[in-house]
């Protein structure tokens, strides 16, 4: 009975078999991608300039601490906050009434030197004094002179003014308090024009150079302020792998202040070079590569490029096209493999 069954199977499996392959088999013919829709942009050269982007902060163009250089009771204070101040002004006078009696002893002191002095001089030439008693009444004339100086620059130091023009900051101290050697009394900035220094990568250090244009903005005011590159370091970071650079921008209405951060975009010379739309490109790693049209355009071919600098929008092209060269601009996304056929639509 076994037998039988296993029998019963093996003749149905051979009779579908037979079936199977008697059926006609359908071939189908391969389905063609119809052509993907694109828009095209000729490549032309075009005026370019390489650019710097890097980040800079402000100082003054002039900027110290105003200070006490020895320690005394302040006895006036002449300025305001953020007063603006010529070069030699008087700002502040610390006590110095003990050098104001000691210079007044010396100078009285000095005038009957000089008297002396004269009188020996209308002898001398008379020859009714000694030599060395003339000598002695010049010496003590000199030295009197001298200590004179020295209380005067007491008194400078006690007495402080403005080292150039510029706008004060705000006053530390009051009237009456002691100050220390080296305490701060306020700040002096000369905001007329500011020095702008920023970093940026050491390859792109043969980028800059004196005399560039330099555009700074700030999200605090509208526009862009712009000045020039006056100076490089002369050592790059070995950290950072970056070099500092100092330019000058001009600031007429004094709005931008020491410590503010600046957005900086170095322009260099301008020059011819083949741009193509940023939307042209395709980046894989290292590779670049855009559409390139063919006679007809009716077939897409994706060929490798080599880039170099950028602007909004735009890529430069240094190896892989031509002047009158045709790029896919819009339709990249759906093109694929080596080739593809396009259909050119108007822009």
């Amino acid at each position: 009975m076994k037998k039988v069954g296993v029998l019963l199977v093996i003749l149905g499996l051979g009779g579908l078999l037979a079936w199977q392959l008697s059926s006609p088999v359908e071939t189908s013919a391969p389905r063609t991608r119809p052509p993907v829709p694109v828009t095209a942009y000729t490549v032309v050269p075009q005026p370019f300039n390489d650019e710097v982007q890097a980040l800079g902060t402000l100082r003054a163009w002039e900027s110290v601490d105003i200070t006490a250089s020895v320690s005394q009771i302040v006895e006036s204070l002449e300025f305001d906050d953020g007063q603006q101040v010529e070069q030699g002004v008087l700002l502040a006078l610390l006590r110095q009434s003990a050098e104001q009696a000691s210079r007044r002893e010396l100078q009285a002191t000095l005038a009957d030197a000089e008297r002396e002095l004269r009188r020996l001089e209308n002898l001398a030439r008379q020859d009714q004094v000694a030599q060395n008693e003339l000598d002695r009444a010049r010496t003590l004339a000199a030295v009197t002179r001298h200590r004179i100086e020295e209380v005067e620059s007491r008194i400078a130091d006690r007495t402080i003014v403005a080292p150039f023009t510029g706008t004060l900051g705000l006053r530390q101290v009051s009237e009456g308090a002691l100050v220390t050697a080296g305490q701060r009394l306020t700040t002096l900035d000369d905001l007329s024009r500011m020095r702008l220094e920023f970093t940026v990568p050491e390859q792109d250090l043969g980028l800059l150079r004196a005399g560039q244009t330099v555009a700074a903005t700030t999200p605090a005011f509208t526009g862009a302020y712009t000045g020039t590159v006056t100076a490089l370091d002369s050592r790059v970071d070995p950290v950072a792998r970056s070099i500092t650079a100092r330019a000058e921008l001009v600031n007429p209405e004094q709005r931008l202040r020491p410590g503010m951060l600046m957005e900086v975009v170095v322009s260099g010379p301008e020059r011819q070079a083949l741009l193509v739309p940023e939307e042209s490109l395709q980046s894989r790693s290292t590779q670049h590569f855009v559409w390139r049209l063919d006679a007809a355009a009716e077939q897409a071919v994706r060929s490798e490029v080599s880039i170099g600098g950028r602007r909004p929008g735009w890529v430069e092209i240094v190896a892989g096209l031509e002047a009158g060269d045709q790029v896919v601009r819009d339709g990249v996304g759906r093109l694929s493999g080596e080739s593809a056929g396009v259909r050119l639509v108007d822009n």
